[in-house]
């Protein structure tokens, strides 16, 4: 069966991404790689590997994790674009590049990420991203439409599940417009 890389940046995507996966024609082994240099503050950055972990403990599935915190490298990355789409596209290469080459290296079929199961990211600069990694390092990239995909209950009941896609500035489009942890608290 043909190993297939899947770039994970947190479970419950990891888990829908699993189901989009085995609805596939071919059969896939799935190998789990996390590399997120993208995913700010430090404390969140831990509290996703950690659910990823559970997962693939949960699913008996393989890891293959880069645990070095990527402040300074995702802030280079996207220094000067920090506006979306760039930021975005920029964030995106970075990742799947990575997924990409980690994909050759652990001899995988192809490759994907769990960005394609979310309603809230930009699914053309993925797909862009992605075929350029793909070509770059000589590796399909599997792009599929899988916002509609479910994660097994069973994999992800009680673990953390995020409030922004990751990075610093996401976090604050997210949250810049509420009153939460404001003192005085504001006359409504």
């Amino acid at each position: 069966m043909p190993r297939m890389l899947i770039h994970a940046c947190c479970a419950h995507c990891l888990g829908k991404t699993l189901t989009g996966l085995a609805a596939e024609a071919e059969s896939w082994e799935p190998v789990v790689f996390w590399g997120n240099p993208n995913i700010h503050p430090l404390l969140e950055w831990r509290r996703r590997l950690k659910a990823v972990k559970m997962l693939i403990e949960r699913a008996g599935l393989e890891l293959v994790a880069d645990e070095t915190y990527g402040l300074v490298e995702f802030c280079r990355a996207v220094h000067g674009h920090e506006a979306v789409p760039e930021r975005c596209a920029r964030c995106y290469a970075l990742r799947l590049g990575r997924a990409a080459r980690v994909a050759r290296e652990q001899g995988c079929a192809a490759f994907t990420s769990t960005l394609v199961t979310s309603r809230h990211q930009d699914h053309v600069l993925i797909r862009q991203a992605g075929d350029a990694a793909a070509e770059e390092e000589g590796i399909p990239f599997l792009y599929r439409d899988w916002r509609e995909a479910e994660a097994p209950a069973h994999l992800v009941k009680m673990l953390y599940h995020q409030q922004y896609c990751g990075c610093v500035f996401s976090e604050y489009d997210r949250y810049k417009n509420t009153t939460t942890h404001l003192w005085p608290r504001p006359q409504e």
